[in-house]
């Protein structure tokens, strides 16, 4: 009885390190790469445990799931199917609930693991398709109403300033109007980040393992922001105008942004010739008989144009005979692409468990194809978007400007009007019409921070939506500030004028 009573207090112990592994609602994307990442390295041929333990290794929500289910298999001795339906019935994710059940039945039928995570990842990969494309439908229904968003914020805004000529407004109303436009411009940029399907292309990681772009435009970034609030802010108090200061504050930042948006393009185009290379790689290690490391010293590089130098780096340490792990590993850093850090993952480990090149090489490769061929649809809906976003920032931003300089010339007007009609019907009793007297030292503060505001939130909302690092934010609020400090610079004087005529 004291040995039943020891047995039954063990698990409670053995419990507590399972509470503590944090489990989080995954995502399509990190299912797909969990099931073609396992499908592979089942593929070779290696026992259960092991695939348990490698697929709860992985950098994804989802090896969270799996480690719960090693820890129960390995530590309280049960077998993977119960682990795998005692997890399964605890879990809140009807997604790895779905899956680990059924995987839970699959493997106390005997049916192989190959086999079952083969077909898994196979309907997993066209679900994770139809979801990327039922969150781009929605990312471009919400970039629509973002858009209509930003302009009845603006329009509110101007009527409210056009107002205060014609009705003595309260100063607090027209600036609590002011924050519930910024409010609800950022709200929506919030909704954006929330619809639009996530994913991380370039690592932009710091080091010297990087490409140069990458790294450059990480320099730039840290350099030029800080020369913008450094020198431009100063500028703008004491010395120069506003407008001048945020051209320059744009300036500042444009490098970082253009060499963010050269470095994303290499990371797109490296990404596109990683899967047919792997495939390659494979087919002819297969055909040939050769290892890996002989197959990439034989292979024609000069179909891949992009990544050729990186190969030629990685074929130099294949031949050095070192760990092909390190090598696989530091290749990734130096593309700088996320994509080939996954794909090499799933290449790599597979081959090095023993599996058929020509196979891991396939799976390898449907990973990236599928990858390439989602973000170039994203790709269509981002770019849409992106140029009307700047096109509608540039067109409210001379708006306001310009319906706050008619506001400041016809008050002086009207103010001079006044004045001289006063003093010529001094002696009689007629009644003078009387306008607003807007006090144009708060409302001119108010709508140019709401230009500058809707700069920052129109940047980030544009960067969301194309996906790529939020360093090449940096090219996107470039364009938006110089474009407001050319509207503050260059229409005051044209109303000005046209007003005098």
């Amino acid at each position: 009885m004291a040995a039943i009573s020891s047995t039954k207090a063990q698990p409670a112990e053995k419990k507590k390190p399972f509470k503590k592994t944090k489990l989080k609602e995954v995502t399509g994307y990190d299912l797909f790469y969990q099931l073609i990442y396992m499908s592979a390295i089942a593929a070779a041929g290696i026992e259960r445990r092991k695939i348990f333990q490698m697929a709860s290794e992985l950098p994804r929500k989802t090896a969270a799931y799996f480690r719960r289910i090693h820890l129960l298999s390995q530590r309280l001795g049960y077998d993977y199917s119960e682990s795998c339906k005692i997890v399964g019935e605890k879990v809140s994710s009807e997604v790895m609930k779905s899956l680990l059940l059924r995987m839970a039945d699959a493997l106390s039928a005997g049916q192989p693991e190959a086999s079952f995570l083969s077909e898994e990842a196979d309907i997993q990969t066209l679900a994770y398709e139809k979801e990327y494309e039922r969150d781009l439908e929605s990312l471009k229904k919400w970039t629509d109403g973002y858009a209509s968003l930003i302009i009845a914020s603006a329009l509110i805004i101007i009527v409210n300033l056009i107002s205060v000529l014609i009705y003595p407004i309260e100063s607090t109303m027209v600036g609590t109007l002011v924050l519930v436009g910024v409010l609800t411009a950022a709200g929506g940029a919030w909704i954006l980040s929330r619809s639009a399907p996530a994913e991380k292309r370039a690592l932009f990681a710091e080091g010297k393992d990087g490409p140069k772009l990458q790294r450059l435009a990480r320099t730039l970034t840290t350099f030029g922001g800080a020369a913008a609030v450094i020198i431009c802010i100063p500028l703008a108090m004491f010395v120069i105008d506003l407008g001048y200061a945020l051209i320059l504050a744009g300036l500042c930042m444009l490098p970082a942004g253009i060499t963010s948006l050269m470095a994303g393009r290499e990371a797109a185009r490296k990404d596109t010739e990683i899967g047919s290379f792997l495939r390659s790689l494979g087919t002819y290690a297969t055909s040939t008989g050769t290892t890996i490391g002989e197959s990439l010293d034989r292979l024609d590089l000069s179909s891949f144009p992009t990544i050729n130098p990186d190969l030629k780096r990685l074929r130099a340490r294949m031949r050095a005979s070192i760990d092909p792990t390190l090598c696989w590993k530091k290749f990734s850093e130096e593309t700088g692409s996320r994509l080939i850090m996954e794909t090499t993952v799933i290449f790599n480990d597979a081959i090095g468990l023993g599996g058929a090149a020509d196979t891991v090489g396939l799976f390898a490769a449907q990973y990236a194809a599928l990858t390439n061929t989602l973000r170039a649809k994203r790709l269509v809906v981002s770019s849409t978007f992106t140029s009307l976003t700047i096109v509608m920032h540039g067109v409210l931003a001379v708006m306001m400007i310009v319906i706050l300089e008619i506001i400041r010339n016809f008050s002086q007007i009207i103010d001079e009007s006044m004045a001289a009609a006063s003093e010529a019907l001094d002696a009689t009793t007629m009644p003078l019409p009387t306008f607003g007297s807007p006090d144009i030292s708060f409302l001119e503060p108010v709508a140019i921070g709401m230009v500058i505001a809707l700069a920052f939130i129109n940047a980030y909302a544009v960067a969301v939506t194309d996906g790529e690092h939020l360093i090449k934010s940096t090219l996107y609020l470039s364009a938006l500030l110089i474009l407001s400090g050319v509207a503050m610079v260059f229409v005051p004087p044209a109303v000005a004028n046209m007003v005098a005529v």
